[in-house]
């Protein structure tokens, strides 16, 4: 056969690139994630590099960059740095998100078999952890606000008790903020585990920024996390999927932790990537709590001129104090939109069409946008503006609301997730799945709740709820098949 490119037909288009290009010329809002929002929020210094040449910077471990799994000169230097912001013990880089710091943090304290009590919206990375360590979850209560269909975060009492239902556990794993910007009562959860002698892991993936403002929560590390994994790209001016592990206690011991990230992270780290965290440690350092508090002023701006627009209802500080949440982040704003008539799909969908305004979110109920250090005033007064046109006009198009809540039952585990996973398996149709026994996880995306885990057993309730977002234009990840009309399951173990 001759060697070459097959010819194929439209060779050689690129419909990856394409597909940015056209939306680099929508010219959008936005009020999603990158924190940078489309540079705005990055080092000066580093955006003006990025502009002119970055190609310049992408390059591998040559004399003089480091290398970092076995990092001695800058890399090290910058993870320094951002110990010493961050209050750290010792930080790692991270280039693969989040993920893999909550991979490694789970590898580095459970073993095959042991148990570690976690939240049951938690993201899916954490089902993923606990395939790769063969850890045993144990799921906290899941209670929902019933007027913006969110979860609360869990209380210390709902902690403690199942601490004392579950003597052996390993390890106590918290969701601080949520997706939502809600936070619980962390420096009481942290202080029932560590009189345990128990390592508290945080997935603080939304609050690389509470460091630099007094109106917002305290960070993990501030509230005793042992661990605590930071997606500085969401909030903060680092490029997507650049992230940080932070250690805050001897609790757990650095080595453990890199032993995993040995074998967890990519060989061919992006310099791009790791630059850019040390861009935003840089710019944190020279302007953090000025920029972060023009952030909050916005924010608390856009939301104070919101609610005063019929039929828009704003998720606010009032939430303090009800059912385990402690704190607020006002950067999260989440906007029902259903009294206006309005899915939030529909309201997220309107938004990009007529205003040119991408969020971060459209669920049944409203839409969620992030404000971070990239947004500016003009960007706000947008969002104002789009919104009031909305509302106005939204009781006319007497779109029908679905007046049901749906409801996350908690699930009955029957084997590990490593157990289902490498299980002999077979799929089956969704509707035939009741009372089989799920190897795969479901979660709708975002934020990246599952619904069902590998493991867990499948009841008309989950199936019930898969039907009706699937219904209203709900996104899942993990299934093998994207439409779900087939699930996989266990066949024998």
């Amino acid at each position: 056969m001759k060697k070459g490119a097959s010819a194929v037909k439209d060779s050689g288009e690129t419909p990856l690139l394409n597909a940015l290009v056209k939306r680099r010329r929508l010219k959008t809002t936005p009020f999603h994630m990158p924190g940078h929002k489309l540079g705005k929020g990055l080092l000066p210094k580093f955006a003006k590099l990025m502009r002119n040449d970055p190609f310049a910077f992408d390059l591998t471990e040559v004399p003089g960059l480091d290398d970092l799994h076995n990092p001695t000169g800058p890399i090290k230097d910058a993870q320094s740095r951002a110990s010493r912001l961050f209050g750290a013990e010792h930080t790692f880089f991270l280039v693969n998100g989040t993920t893999v710091g909550i991979h490694a943090s789970i590898l580095a304290v459970c073993k095959q078999g042991e148990e570690i009590i976690l939240p049951r919206d938690i993201h899916r990375s954490a089902i993923g952890a606990c395939i790769l360590a063969g850890a045993r979850p144990i799921y906290l209560p899941l209670r929902v606000d019933p007027d913006f269909f969110i979860p609360y975060p869990p209380t210390a009492d709902e902690v403690a008790l199942v601490l004392q239902t579950h003597p052996s556990a390993k390890s106590v794993f918290q969701v601080y903020p949520s997706y939502y910007g809600l936070a619980s009562d962390l420096t009481s959860i942290a202080r029932l585990a560590h009189s345990r002698g128990l390592p508290v892991i945080v997935d603080e993936a939304h609050g690389s920024h509470f460091k630099f403002n007094e109106q917002l929560p305290l960070t993990a590390l501030e509230s005793g996390a042992d661990l605590s994994v930071q997606s500085t790209h969401k909030t903060l001016g680092a490029f997507t999927q650049a992230s940080m592990l932070h250690i805050g206690s001897h609790l757990v011991k650095a080595d453990d932790v890199r032993r995993q990230l040995h074998i967890l992270q990519t060989t061919s780290p992006s310099y791009l990537l790791m630059a850019s965290l040390d861009a935003a440690i840089g710019h944190m350092e020279l302007s953090g709590n000025t920029i972060v508090a023009k952030t909050v002023e916005i924010a608390n701006r856009v939301r104070a001129e919101l609610k005063l627009i019929p039929g828009l209802k704003c998720l606010d500080e009032e939430v303090c104090g009800k059912n385990g949440t402690a704190a607020f982040d006002p950067t999260k704003l989440y906007i029902s939109t259903q009294d206006v008539g309005l899915t939030g799909y529909q309201a997220a969908e309107l938004l990009i069409k007529k205003y040119r305004i991408q969020v971060e979110l459209g669920d049944r109920l409203g839409i969620l946008c992030l404000f971070s250090i990239g947004t500016s005033p003009a960007d706000a007064d947008n969002l104002v503006r789009a919104l009031r046109e909305i509302a106005a006009g939204g009781k006319q198009r007497k779109i029908k609301r679905s007046a049901d809540l749906i409801t996350l039952p908690l699930p009955k585990v029957v084997l590990t997730p490593r157990e289902a996973w490498f299980a002999v398996l077979k799929t089956v149709p969704l509707k035939d799945s009741v009372g089989e026994i799920a190897a795969e996880a479901i979660a709708l995306y975002p934020p990246g709740v599952p619904l069902i885990c590998p493991g867990e057993m499948i009841t008309n309730e989950v199936i019930e709820v898969i039907n009706k977002l699937r219904a209203e234009s709900g996104s899942f990840h993990g299934p093998a098949d994207p439409n779900l009309r087939r699930i996989t399951i266990v066949d024998s173990c």
